[in-house]
């Protein structure tokens, strides 16, 4: 009877509420919600016990009896059915179907003889492993065999691949091999005990996963892992990202790709016509149609709004933005595209090579901007050999990523000059190795001067100012520089182009709060009272954005963060778009056996509200937890520091330390992890 006991507490409150409770004489009073009814969280669930505890400690033992009919009067239900399903709503959801004393099930559980596993991400598989544990077998997506097989491999690879990564898929990959019995795809059928459940091909929040769809009890129901959350909502965005083969784009670029194949995924669930939908998080879709039509509808608004300001409109041309839009939006869907904005020659002032800009003064000296190749250094020293350049004064890294920073360091050798950031992205330049991002540097960059946002600088007749300015990415700068009587060019890194935001890639950290973000950016610029030029690095012109064109990527912005709101069902839209508001540090260590390793886990508050957020360590092989903080309380917006003492006493080899993370409506298992070298 333990599968019923929610179930059975809130049918009981809601009769005595009705003074019903006494006179339930029949099976047939017990509602057929009974079977696989859940309450939305546990606090509900603990009061319903609480009231039906005072209940029953009054009521006489006639009633008593008559309470014990009824769940006898379900036992009977389901014997005469010959199947029985549970929903429990957690942070996996518990979903159990039951046949002749026997157990299957859905995404994991306790005491089951078989387990289906729709993808293999290890913050939904942990449950599953549990199911094995006791002897269940397993059943899993077969074009996601490798990372449930074979992890190691996987793992091995990245402690290099993390660096140069342009894949920008997710890693929440399970730490250890998971023993699948049966490996599905589309049109396979799983047969368990006479119930027969029939395999989809449904990919989207991960590239292989798969759905299952099985008729209970009389109603046709989808297992459908984490495609869908709740009345049309995602987990996230960041899951979403990857390549656009027919556009000829990599996965760095493909903001949203995915989303192509959830819209297929959403509409071939449809097309089953399921009674009701079990996702592998949040609560039960009782009304599917009108949830994947709104997940559907508020998808391509939000990749209708996302074409009308991107940056790739220069880079790639209309004719592949299209390409991009009508997979997502539908064949001859209406795309719409920024128009350029002014653009010019940059002035003789300014030296272009690569991802790079020199700025040359009247008597000769030079202000470097980024360096990301071997072949900035090289026309820099020929600019000296021709007698332009006498010296190279300073180096400015506008942000981390390897095109503009893999040869700072080198170039700072070179020319004996310091190297300049703001404090906001100062770590991240000298310690890479500490940080999982895309198109990571593995080059450190010794001693970097942070400066505060606001900083200026009086070089030879220039004024330098240097800004915080987290556009393209969170750890991003920007400098403004004034020559005389020349219009001012603000250096803004890869931020924005001239037709719009360079916000392609949503690992990047492009956070969408008050005050951060492009909204800071969009303030920053507003802010300047003069007339004055952008340069972006990867584009050989300046340009400049009219006030109308201010406004209009403003106003399309601001809907955008509307549309995230509604798309997400956390308080704030930044937790579907930064997968590193909770994240270990260092990201990435090395360390000895018989040593001891201090790690920390950082977790940003995105609430508006103070929250309190703890974490739970799972440490592997030859490891063990000394010491750690298990929670911290942060007011909005704040970042916390909670640190972990290891004893490592590993054999040589790479490992995978994750925390499971939670807060009030949050609770997330195996979320973040650290790769641990030991020598």
């Amino acid at each position: 009877m333990r599968m019923y006991t929610h179930a059975y507490y809130a049918y009981a409150a809601s009769l005595s509420a009705n003074g019903a409770l006494s006179s339930v004489n029949s099976v047939n009073s017990v509602p057929p919600c009974l079977r696989g009814r859940y309450l939305s969280d546990n606090t509900e669930a603990q009061s319903s016990r609480r009231r039906i505890d005072q209940i029953t400690n009054n009521i006489d033992e006639i009633a008593m009896s008559r309470v014990a009919s009824i769940l006898l009067g379900i036992s009977l239900v389901a014997a005469s059915h010959a199947e029985e399903m549970s929903f429990d709503r957690g942070p996996l959801n518990n979903v159990v179907v039951e046949r002749d004393g026997k157990r299957l099930a859905v995404y994991g559980g306790a005491d089951c003889e078989q387990v289906l596993i729709t993808h293999h991400r290890r913050d939904v598989v942990w449950k599953a492993r549990k199911a094995l544990a006791g002897g269940a077998k397993a059943v899993a997506p077969e074009a996601e065999r490798d990372l449930l097989e074979k992890p190691g491999e996987f793992w091995d690879a990245f402690t290099q691949n993390r660096f140069h990564d342009y894949a920008q898929q997710s890693t929440k990959i399970l730490a250890q091999p998971l023993a699948v019995s049966r490996w599905v795809k589309e049109g396979d059928v799983v047969e368990w005990r006479g119930i027969r459940f029939d395999v989809l091909d449904t990919p989207g929040y991960t590239r292989g996963a798969v759905s299952y769809v099985a008729t209970i009890d009389g109603k046709k129901v989808a297992f459908t892992g984490d495609l869908i959350y709740g009345d049309g909502q995602l987990i996230d965005l960041y899951s979403f990202q990857d390549a656009i083969p027919e556009a000829n784009i990599r996965g760095y670029h493909g903001y949203g790709s995915r989303l192509a194949g959830l819209v297929t995924s959403l509409r071939k669930i449809g097309d089953q016509k399921p009674d009701v939908v079990l996702p592998a998080r949040g609560p039960a879709i009782n009304e599917p149609q009108a949830a994947i039509e709104k997940l559907i509808s508020r998808v391509q608004k939000l990749y209708h709004n996302y074409l009308s300001t991107n940056a790739l409109h220069w880079y790639f041309k209309e004719d592949r933005m299209r390409l991009c839009g009508e997979r997502i939006l539908g064949q001859g869907a209406d795309v719409e595209l920024m128009p350029y904005s002014l653009h010019e020659k940059t002035p003789d002032w300014v030296f272009e090579q690569a991802t790079s800009r020199l700025l040359i003064s009247e008597d000769g000296h030079g202000f470097l901007l980024d360096c990301g190749y071997q072949r900035v250094i090289d026309a820099v020293k020929k600019l000296m050999s021709m007698g332009l350049v006498k010296q190279i004064d300073g180096i400015f890294v506008t942000h981390y990523h390897d095109d503009h920073t893999d040869m700072v360091q080198a170039a700072a050798e070179e020319f004996g000059c310091p190297v300049y950031a703001t404090k906001e992205y100062e770590d991240i330049l000298e310690n890479p190795a500490a940080y999982h991002m895309p198109a990571m540097t593995s080059n450190p960059i010794k001693d970097v001067k942070g400066l505060p946002s606001g900083e200026k600088m009086k070089w030879q007749e220039f004024e330098l100012t240097f800004h915080f300015f987290p556009g393209q990415t969170f750890y991003h700068g920007a400098v403004l520089a004034k020559k005389n009587d020349e219009r001012p060019i603000f250096f803004i890194g890869d931020a924005f182009a001239p037709s719009g935001i360079d916000d392609y890639c949503v690992l990047n950290r492009n956070l969408v709060h008050a005050d951060g973000g492009f909204r800071l950016c969009f303030q920053k610029l507003r802010q300047l009272d003069e007339p004055f030029w952008l340069v972006n690095e990867h584009i050989p012109y300046v340009f400049a954005f009219s006030n109308d064109e201010m406004d209009y990527l403003e106003k399309r912005y601001s809907q955008r963060i509307d549309i995230l709101r509604e798309l997400f069902p956390w308080d704030a839209p930044n937790y579907g778009i930064d997968e590193q508001w909770a994240v270990f540090y260092p990201y990435g260590a090395e360390t000895k056996s018989n040593a001891k390793l201090k790690l920390q886990v950082r977790v940003t508050n995105h609430s508006p509200h103070r929250r309190d957020f703890a974490i739970k360590p799972h440490l592997t092989e030859g490891m063990k937890l000394i010491s750690y903080d298990s929670k911290i309380a942060l007011p909005p917006g704040a970042t916390g520091i909670m640190h972990l003492h290891v004893q490592v006493d590993s054999k040589p080899g790479n490992y995978v330390i994750t925390s499971d993370v939670r807060s009030e409506g949050m609770e997330f298992r195996e979320w973040v992890e650290a790769l641990v070298t030991v020598k």
